[in-house]
């Protein structure tokens, strides 16, 4: 406490000589793009020496600036480049955009392109313009699964699946050509609720009705000039002459790097008692976290191992000036077993501290299953949750090995030795084992699920079986307790530990414990991308969300 009461002594004085010595911009640039991450990766030294340019902005240094903005009277020119994150971190960075403004912030949009992603997040702001020579391309959403059966059918290669019900359907991109019938009934829903966002996003944000914004999006793309015509943006010039165009003298706008140095810094949090965060993000796997160098199928690039992420948990939980703990999960799911070993520490650390989950773009199958026991769960409306259900894949690449002249031989000792030997198909004694140990890792999903949240088993099942959920539907049938965001979260968990006033400068965050390769840093040996796919592929029992919602190209 008597290091933070200097600290803010010093900004004090800082904060004084700025006030008299600078002269603060009227409008400050802000870069938006990439996938938009909660917090900045933890970058590794390798990384660091290989990739020396600046990252991708987080939401977390968004906020930051958002804040320090807000606070000196400074108006934001967002500059949005392309975006590859989600609709939920989209609705989060929405979410702070709307409440700057409430706060008598200005704020302007620039697009350097305009699709359905950047344009739904610009609409929270005041005024939109982009260059003349684009197009504004605000086409729709859509989903699509690359379904592999005649490609795996081509090179000799099958897979056997089983689900607890059709709605699992993760697995049918092995087995099936084209959506099931209840996977295309659930993606259509899913679509649709997402589709509902983007049209009164568009329609509060430029006042139109959404029968005229349904008109609008299915006759796009345009021209930068019909956009203006139309009312979909504000105005068509270069990004040098938008300044001129505010009424703004170009030297009254400054890039962050500059403005900083003339705005004041929020002062240090005094408070004994913080609240960690602690995340999961990827694909859930055993082990450490690591990042693939390329994303392969059901897997990605990203993968939360549950070493690392329990080590994160127990780490929050041996402090003792952690009073509760922000468990930020984006995952579509992975493992059950390394599923299984994080529910654990979730479900014994809320014993001791509250634990509140905030869902970012997924939190679904083990995604969900590591936020059930948490004492509070918040989701973005637009999350894709739930998918209660497990699912086991059995690839068979017998006419494979024949094609390429590889002859497997095994000597066994155990009846069931080679119940996952892709060189054979599976006899149906080890089909119906595998099923066996299919509803029981079910019905320990269902259990868990039920134990956390409070639902009756009879009312978990209509609500289970593999069906995906979006957050306010998950708020409605009790899967989550709240819809809102990182502020949202934080004030829960603060409140939970007794915490007044909470605020980002009351957080600390734990990273990965010392030895372990940081999430983010490339991996050195091919060997470890091996290890990682073999670990990935290897469990026989996987859980995950099929499917990808995003803008129509």
């Amino acid at each position: 406490m008597i290091a933070g009461w200097t600290m803010n002594f010093f900004i004090a004085l800082r904060n004084l000589c700025v006030l008299l010595l600078r002269r603060r911009p009227e409008y400050v640039w802000l870069d938006v793009r990439g996938e938009l991450p909660e917090f900045s990766r933890r970058v590794g030294v390798l990384r660091r020496r290989l990739l020396p340019s600046p990252g991708q902005p987080s939401l977390e240094e968004i906020r930051y600036r958002l804040e320090i903005s807000r606070r000196a009277g400074v108006g934001v020119l967002l500059r949005v480049g392309e975006l590859g994150a989600g609709f939920a971190a989209l609705e989060e960075l929405r979410r702070e955009i709307v409440r700057f403004r409430e706060a008598g912030g200005r704020v302007v949009a620039y697009l350097d392109s305009v699709d359905t992603r950047s344009y739904y997040l610009a609409c929270a702001a005041e005024r939109i313009f982009c260059p003349p020579s684009a197009t504004v391309a605000v086409t729709g959403v859509r989903t699509r699964v690359t379904f592999l059966k005649d490609a795996l059918d081509r090179i000799g290669v099958e897979a056997e699946v089983l689900a607890v019900s059709p709605y699992k359907s993760a697995g049918e991109v092995f087995t099936r050509n084209d959506f099931s019938r209840e996977a295309r009934e659930q993606a259509e829903r899913l679509l649709e609720r997402r589709y509902e966002a983007l049209v009164e996003a568009i329609a509060h944000g430029r006042n139109l009705t959404p029968e005229k914004v349904r008109e609008l999006v299915d006759g796009a793309p345009y021209g930068a000039g019909r956009a203006v015509e139309i009312g979909l943006i504000d105005g068509a010039c270069y990004e040098d002459e938008l300044p001129g165009v505010l009424g703004v003298e170009r030297k009254r706008v400054a890039g962050w790097g500059a403005a900083r140095r003339a705005l004041p810094r929020p002062y240090r949090s005094t408070k004994r008692r913080k609240v960690a965060v602690v995340e999961l993000r990827g694909t859930i796997t055993r082990g450490r976290s690591r990042r693939l160098p390329l994303p392969v199928p059901l897997v990605g690039a990203e993968q939360a191992g549950s070493d690392s992420v329990v080590r994160s948990l127990r780490a929050a939980e041996g402090s003792r000036s952690v009073a509760a703990v922000l468990f930020l999960v984006d995952s579509g799911g992975g493992d059950a077993l390394a599923s299984d070993l994080i529910w654990r520490e979730v479900e014994r650390i809320r014993r001791k501290k509250p634990v509140v989950a905030l869902m970012g773009n997924a939190a679904a199958s083990g995604g969900y299953y590591v936020c059930a026991p948490a004492s509070h769960i918040v989701a973005r409306s637009t999350t894709l949750t739930g998918s209660i259900g497990v699912f086991v894949t059995r690839p068979v690449a017998l006419r494979l090995y024949r094609r390429v002249g590889v002859h497997p031989v095994s000597i066994e000792r155990g009846r069931h030795a080679g119940i996952f030997d892709e060189s054979r198909p599976p006899t149906e004694e080890e089909m119906r084992i595998l099923g066996e140990e299919l509803r029981r890792s079910y019905e320990e999903f269902k259990e868990k699920v039920c134990r956390g949240r409070g639902i009756p088993v009879r009312s978990l099942e209509r609500i289970a079986g593999g069906r995906v959920w979006s957050g306010a539907e998950a708020h409605e049938i009790g899967l989550v307790d709240e819809i809102g965001g990182f502020r949202e979260a934080l004030s829960r968990a603060g409140e939970l530990a007794g915490i007044e006033g909470v605020s980002e400068r009351d957080l600390v965050r734990v990273g990965e414990p010392k030895g372990y390769l940081v999430a983010g840093e490339l991996l050195e040996e091919p060997e470890e991308v091996t290890r990682s796919l073999t670990r990935a592929f290897g469990s026989g029992v996987w859980a995950a969300v099929p499917y990808h919602i995003g803008e129509h190209w």
